[in-house]
C-alpha cells in the first residue's frame, strides 16, 4: 500500500495547485525549552476533488487506500511519535468528511520534537534521510528562537509545480505559522512576522505562492526578553 505520508503529500500538491487550503502551525514554547506542537492541513475546500480520487483504484501506478486504511496508517505513526525520546502525549486525527489532518504533541524541547519527525520519516520511508533534512535549524536556546526550514522544499518539486498551469493560485491559500512564549518578544528577523500586543506571540501568514518562489520567507528568528 502506499505510504500515508506520500498520498498525503500526493494529495496536497494536486489540491493546492487547483483550490485553496490551510496549513496552521502553532509552536508554544516555555522557559525551559519545553513545549507543545500543533499542526493543521485544512483541505475541505477541495473535498469534492479529493472523493474523486478517493474513488479510483490507482494513482500513479499505485493503490489508492480507503479511508479507513489512511486513518489506521495515521495511527500508527501517531504511535511511534509517542515512542520517540522527548515526545510525548501525541495525538492526531484525519477526518476523511472535511478533509482536514490534526497533529498535536508536547516535547521535552524543540531539539526533540526535530528529532522525533526526522527518525517518523525515517521510519515511514525506510531509509536514511538526506544531509538536508538532519541539517535544518530549530531550536530554542538562551532565549532566541530559530528556525531554517526553507532548505526542505525540493527543487524538483519546486520545478514541478511552478509548471503546473494554475500555479498561481496558489497565492488563494494560507500557510500560518504561531509561536508563543511565557516571555515578552523584543525582536524577529522576519519583516513579514507580527508581534501580538500581549507581545508574548508572534505570527508569519504567507501564502503557498510565496512560500514556493521564495522559500527562505519560512526562515527567521525571535527573539524573547532572557
Amino acid at each position: 500500500m502506499i505510504k500515508l505520508s506520500k498520498y498525503l503529500l500526493l494529495i496536497v500538491l494536486t489540491m493546492s495547485l487547483s483550490s485553496c487550503f490551510e496549513l496552521i502551525e502553532d509552536t508554544t514554547l516555555h522557559a525551559d525549552g519545553s513545549g507543545s506542537y500543533k499542526l493543521t492541513l485544512n483541505l475541505s475546500s477541495s473535498t469534492t476533488r479529493i472523493n474523486s480520487i478517493m474513488a479510483m483504484d490507482t494513482i500513479d501506478g499505485k493503490k489508492v487506500p480507503s479511508r479507513q486504511e489512511l486513518k489506521t496508517k495515521m495511527q500508527e505513526y501517531i504511535s511511534m511519535l509517542n515512542s520517540k525520546e522527548g515526545i510525548s502525549y501525541a495525538e492526531g486525527s484525519l477526518n476523511t468528511e472535511n478533509w482536514i489532518i490534526k497533529l498535536d504533541l508536547n516535547f521535552a524541547s524543540l531539539a526533540h520534537l526535530k528529532a522525533g519527525l526526522i527518525d517518523l520519516s525515517k521510519d515511514i520511508n525506510q531509509h536514511e534521510t538526506s544531509e538536508e533534512v538532519n541539517q535544518l535549524k530549530l531550536s530554542y536556546v538562551n532565549g532566541v528562537y530559530q528556525r531554517e526550514l526553507g532548505a526542505f522544499i525540493p527543487e524538483k518539486w519546486k520545478k514541478e509545480v511552478k509548471s503546473d498551469e494554475d500555479f498561481s493560485r496558489l497565492k488563494e491559500g494560507k500557510c500560518i505559522f504561531i509561536q508563543r512564549f511565557d516571555q515578552e518578544v523584543s525582536e524577529v528577523s522576519s519583516t513579514n512576522a507580527r508581534i501580538s500586543k500581549s507581545k508574548k506571540a508572534v505570527m508569519l501568514q504567507l501564502s503557498p505562492l510565496e512560500i514556493v518562489n521564495n522559500p527562505q520567507k519560512i526562515d527567521y528568528s525571535i527573539k524573547t526578553v532572557h
